[in-house]
């Protein structure tokens, strides 16, 4: 159950940080040339905070990618040490010994 529940959490945080990406990208450029009206524009601070959202998102997109390549890693090698198990005994094979 907790494989779903992880799964879902991760789809829902990958639909959210794409929606603010195509937010943000489609707010600028919808409002790239707009009339502004001086020192206190309201398009011209909500364009400053979708910029600073696409930049913070842009530098944790590396660190994210890294942080995925270091789990798949971690998780290959610890298949591989799961199934080279170097603690097989005849019984744990469960081998008759007939005299």
């Amino acid at each position: 159950m907790t494989n779903r529940r992880n799964r879902a959490v991760s789809w829902i945080i990958f639909a959210v940080f794409s929606l603010v990406i195509f937010c943000s990208s489609a707010f600028i450029m919808i409002h790239a040339d707009h009339d502004c009206t001086g020192e206190d524009c309201s398009v011209c601070m909500e364009l400053a905070q979708c910029h600073k959202a696409l930049q913070s998102l842009g530098t944790a997109s590396g660190a994210l990618c890294l942080a995925l390549m270091l789990c798949a890693a971690v998780g290959f090698c610890v298949t591989v040490a799961r199934s080279r198990s170097a603690h097989t005994t005849l019984i744990s094979l469960k081998v008759e010994l007939l005299n």
